[in-house]
């Protein structure tokens, strides 16, 4: 479940100094008044709309994952951003994507924003805090069952995960999904209701450690109880996760 590796390559190393995030907002849609290619959705730009504000990995990813990250698998529209689940990738079955904020000094505070999964095994959609190989804080929605939602804190190689129902299908409408990471505890929220807490796991403090805040869209290889192996929809259709209004509190 972890996607340490996915971002091992974009330099993820200590530091000395205390952050001072900043708190900040950003709604992953196209303004109304931008240009792009019509559809039936409306205006629509290719992940270099986003690219002054994320990393957006290209042909890589983690080695057990059968897709391979792929820029051209995100779109943004008037509605919120896409990762759509392709077959791109020219090593891997299928294509994925990933946006790493650019946003320095990720620290203590609230994390949310607003999903939209699927109901296809295998398939991952995920909001996620990371400091690679060290540290990292999820919460995940998986196709193989789009009525739960999947908690994890890791220590290293060692992850604690927790499946929370949520009395709804992800799948099917907006959700707004938060982590709210404390010196002492971690929390998680589900359209502003506390879910779940837990102070038993240690993460590695922010002040030390330099962490990354990512979304990302990816598929499942082991046929588990976990998330399920990927499998293409027969009848074509393309898997996509939907994000928008992703925004971190300090408060």
């Amino acid at each position: 479940m972890s996607i340490a590796a996915a971002i091992s390559a974009m330099g993820i190393h200590s530091k000395n100094k205390e952050p001072h995030a900043t708190d900040f907002f950003e709604s992953l849609t196209v303004p109304a008044a931008a240009g792009g290619t019509s559809d039936d959705k409306g205006q629509e730009y290719n992940s270099d709309f986003l690219a002054p504000k994320f990393i957006i990995p290209h042909e890589k990813g983690p080695e057990r994952w059968s897709c391979q990250y792929n820029k051209n698998e995100i779109t943004s529209t008037k509605h919120g951003t896409i990762i759509s689940i392709g077959k791109r990738s020219t090593t891997k079955p299928f294509s994925c994507g990933e946006l790493i904020s650019r946003q320095p000094n990720i620290g203590y505070g609230t994390y949310s924003v607003d999903m939209i999964s699927t109901n296809i095994p295998g398939h991952v959609t995920a909001l996620f805090v990371i400091a690679n190989d060290i540290s990292e804080l999820d919460i995940e929605l998986t196709g193989r069952d789009p009525t739960v939602v999947w908690i994890n804190i890791w220590e290293g190689s060692k992850q604690h995960p927790i499946k929370v129902p949520l009395g709804f299908d992800a799948s099917k409408d907006w959700h707004n999904y938060a982590i709210e990471w404390r010196k002492d505890f971690v929390a998680w929220y589900v359209d502003g209701k506390l879910i779940h807490k837990r102070s038993d796991v240690s993460t590695a403090d922010p002040a030390t450690t330099q962490y990354k805040l990512a979304l990302n869209s990816w598929t499942h290889d082991n046929d588990d109880q976990w998330a399920g192996k990927f499998r293409y929809p027969s009848d074509g259709h393309v898997p996509k996760s939907y994000f928008r209004n992703l925004s971190y509190k300090s408060g």
